[in-house]
């Protein structure tokens, strides 16, 4: 089963309702990859695993108020990316879901 990266960024407006969704979003993320800086999660994901991912984000984020990029990157992206203070993304053996 072959797997892409996707980096996914967000951005929720600080009040009641966005940092509800804000601390759901985050605890769903977690179960797909690495939490990498504040917003930011590194993943590996397979084709099933992503659309799982994309319909779980569209049901609980809000499109006129928070912002969500998910960028996907190939293996080749992957290997050229330049980090400074922390590790390059790797991807572990095992995904657990």
């Amino acid at each position: 089963m072959s797997t892409l990266f996707y980096l996914i960024i967000y951005d929720l407006p600080d009040n009641k309702g966005a940092n509800k969704r804000r601390t759901k979003l985050h605890k769903m993320l977690t179960g797909y990859g690495t939490w990498t800086q504040y917003s930011v999660f590194e993943c590996f994901l397979t084709a099933v695993q992503f659309a799982k991912l994309r319909v779980q984000v569209e049901n609980l984020i809000k499109p006129s108020e928070d912002s969500i990029r998910i960028y996907v990157l190939d293996a080749g992206s992957v290997r050229k990316t330049i980090t400074y203070g922390s590790e390059q993304p790797r991807q572990e053996e095992t995904i657990i879901l």
